[in-house]
């Protein structure tokens, strides 16, 4: 188990909420420039939720431009808490702010951008009915800027169940996309926040300390959509490289949640993984003709070939 993280650690205490009557759902929403795509996604977190008396919706706004506050106001139902950040935050700040005011027992975190498939909900907390179980992690379309799915994440087990083994996987590949994770927030407040210090990779060093921590569910359905646009930070970090450098940095970290005689081949095998992530990147732009992105994560996944028979070096690692 990962210990709790100290008053100087990249990855934030999260308080506990007190003792009392509390809600069973949390859904946390951060946005940044992306009124548009809120107003798609959040009609269906309230046609789900929206009439529970158990439930918080909360938006928490990162300086928008665009004005996601009037999306609420028009489409929330009276049901959804508007709660802008007092500054600039970036992406990992609000995703801590919007841990910190959650404070049902359940906490979905539903990046602006991205939305729900009927059933979630439901399926996400008869996932979770074990109090043991820390997280529940479902199958997830991945989508374009106009809605149309690219790709579906598979199976990692037959049927709904304890994804064994899950720690050690994620530390492999991020297997997790950011719409398709609850998380018990007892299990936050043990294992701290998301780590300041990885802006691109937060997430899946998130997923893989929280699987150390204790069991995760797969949930076999496909219930959520993860967009891709390029408007993201994640689509400007994989145009300069940075996603990939950020990645070698990250295997440090989540390589140190397997077990210690393990931890050396998973940090090769991680680093084998990155090649392929990075090189089947190149590929997609290059067809898309965007060569100068391509030749930067082509030059990358190089970088990590080379790398795997020595491990993350010194200068690297966190």
């Amino acid at each position: 188990m990962p210990p709790p993280p100290s008053t100087t650690s990249p990855a934030p205490q999260i308080a506990p909420v007190p003792a009392g009557d509390r809600p069973v759902w949390s859904v946390v929403i951060p946005v940044h420039n992306c009124a548009d795509y809120l107003a798609g996604a959040l009609p269906e977190v309230v046609r789900q939720l929206g009439d529970r008396s158990d439930v918080e919706i909360v938006v928490v706004d990162d300086a928008s431009a665009d004005d996601p506050g009037a999306v609420v106001e028009r489409l929330g139902g009276g049901r959804v808490d508007f709660r802008p950040n007092p500054q600039h935050l970036g992406a990992i700040g609000t995703f801590n702010r919007g841990l910190g005011l959650a404070t049902g027992e359940l906490v979905h975190l539903l990046h602006g951008d991205d939305a729900v498939l009927p059933g979630f909900y439901r399926a996400m907390e008869q996932a979770l009915a074990d109090p043991g179980a820390a997280s529940a992690v479902c199958r997830v379309e991945d989508v374009d800027s106009a809605g149309t799915t690219t790709y579906t994440t598979r199976s990692y087990r037959q049927g709904t169940g304890v994804w064994a083994g899950a720690a050690e996987s994620f530390a492999l590949s991020n297997r997790v996309r950011a719409p398709g994770i609850v998380v018990r927030r007892s299990a936050y407040e043990q294992v701290g926040g998301y780590r300041t210090d990885l802006p691109h990779a937060a997430d899946w060093e998130m997923w893989t300390r929280l699987a150390a921590h204790g069991p995760v569910v797969f949930v076999d359905e496909v219930l959520a959509r993860y967009r891709r646009h390029d408007s993201s930070d994640t689509s400007t970090r994989v145009k300069t490289g940075a996603n990939v450098r950020e990645r070698v940095k990250a295997i440090s970290v989540v390589s140190g949640y397997v077990p210690a005689d393990r931890r050396a081949r998973t940090e090769r095998w991680a680093l084998a993984y990155a090649v392929v992530f990075a090189g089947r990147t190149a590929l997609a732009l290059a067809r898309a003709r965007q060569w100068p992105a391509a030749a930067r994560q082509a030059r990358e996944a190089l970088r990590c070939a080379w790398l795997v028979p020595w491990g993350v070096p010194a200068a690297d690692r966190l």
